[in-house]
């Protein structure tokens, strides 16, 4: 059976898959995930800093050999929103594609979503229902409306965790004047959204990322040397 890995480089952090392919199902052979908040740098400066690029080459390098070692037979690397807001993408693409031993993309805001979308229907599929699908990024979310199995409209709002805690939280806790900010700012980039989509009735919510598990857990008392339980729980609103 053929075997494939997949590099998922975002705004925080860079993760990495392989598996084994048979038909519709997939068979997890390795994965690792390392935080290097590209966007960072990124969000303060337009440039991704020298020490991320530094870091995160040094883990792709560590990534490819994992891989290597299972003799995949194919390896799609793709970079996010931070990478597409940096002024430096060509020493990028180029040292990230070299530490990986291939070619990284920078892909659309519209390539993003579809791979969400894709990722969420074939895991938790549930193609007659309605459902509202909600990535949070480091640099940005995407909101997905997906119908009978199909992405029906999809918009990518810059409300990254690493972009609004850099733009907007500059104390730790938080003030009163810094959250109001960030509130308002919210509610103006999904004003449209809101005004398109608001009125409609979804049967589902699912939300993904490292951001939407730490919430989860938080939520239901799931330890960090836990987290992955997060993937099986229902967060429920207060």
């Amino acid at each position: 059976m053929p075997r494939y890995a997949a590099v998922d480089i975002g705004s925080n952090s860079v993760r990495m898959m392989a598996a084994e392919v048979s038909g519709r199902r997939t068979q997890i052979l390795a994965e690792d995930r390392q935080v290097t908040r590209l966007g960072e740098s990124v969000f303060r400066t337009g440039r991704i800093s020298e020490e991320a690029l530094t870091f995160l080459c040094a883990n792709l390098a560590k990534m490819a050999g994992v891989y290597g070692r299972l003799s995949v037979v194919g390896v799609r690397a793709v970079a996010t929103s931070a990478v597409r807001d940096a002024s430096n993408q060509d020493e990028f693409l180029q040292r990230t594609s070299a530490a990986l031993g291939t070619n990284v993309e920078i892909i659309s805001v519209a390539e993003e979503a579809r791979l969400i979308h894709l990722g969420v229907e074939a895991r938790w599929p549930r193609p007659k229902e309605r459902t509202l699908i909600i990535d949070v990024g480091g640099g940005s979310a995407e909101i997905i409306v997906s119908q009978n199995g199909q992405l029906i409209d999809a918009v990518s709002k810059p409300l990254g965790a690493v972009r609004l805690t850099e733009v907007f939280l500059k104390t730790d806790l938080p003030t009163d004047d810094e959250l109001r900010r960030l509130h308002a700012y919210i509610e103006e980039k999904m004003a449209p959204f809101h005004r398109t989509h608001g009125q409609e009735k979804f049967q589902r919510a699912v939300v993904t990322s490292a951001t939407a598990g730490a919430i989860v857990s938080a939520a239901n008392g799931i330890s960090r040397a836990k987290r992955d339980e997060a993937d099986r729980v229902c967060a429920r609103a207060p």
